[in-house]
């Protein structure tokens, strides 16, 4: 197992509420029906003239809310093959991808997001910004070293004070103000 530079503490329950990611329950099981609506719907979109980057990214959106987070990463994968600049499926798949502690590939996935077509759904960009900020506090938590985590940490400050020239919110300056403690006190 990794060593993990900034442990369970704050900063990783700030960045996911910051990520406005659900807290999921690692045991929470699923309904029958539920598994099989996630499916058939997955194969009325490929089956039809729906099978679009707008479909795709509503199942997406539904499996993270079902935490059938693999297949939600598949939907959005589908999206972003249909639109490989569609911001919002993006978005969700670094949801996702941070669900299942890929935080390398949810950074890579918020990135191409915010250089992407700037379709948030009912978000604004400054919902990217802080997804792409928490993605990095995530993956700078695996770092065994203040020397490889800084960068990131520092690169997820830039990060949040976008989203704070977007959208001030008092959640996101907290978050802001802590991050940039931390980082004084790792160098």
């Amino acid at each position: 197992m990794k060593p993990h530079l900034l442990g369970s503490g704050l900063l990783t329950a700030a960045a996911c509420l910051c990520l406005e990611m659900p807290v999921f329950a690692t045991t929470a099981a699923y309904s029958e029906l539920d598994a099989e609506l996630a499916v058939n719907a997955s194969i009325q979109i490929a089956q039809t003239a729906e099978n679009t980057y707008d479909a795709w990214g509503n199942e997406c959106s539904n499996l993270v809310e079902q935490q059938r987070f693999s297949e939600a990463i598949a939907a959005c994968d589908r999206a972003v093959t249909l639109k490989p600049d569609y911001s919002l499926g993006l978005t969700n798949r670094c949801v996702a991808l941070l669900q299942l502690d890929r935080y390398q590939d949810a950074v890579e996935s918020c990135r191409r997001a915010l250089t992407g077509d700037g379709n948030w759904g009912e978000r604004t960009e400054a919902s990217g910004w802080l997804n792409f900020g928490g993605s990095l506090i995530l993956f700078a938590g695996e770092k065994p070293s203040p020397n490889e985590a800084i960068p990131l940490l520092q690169q997820a400050l830039l990060a949040f004070d976008k989203s704070l020239e977007i959208e001030p919110a008092p959640n996101t300056r907290q978050l802001r103000n802590e991050l940039e403690k931390l980082i004084q006190d790792l160098s």
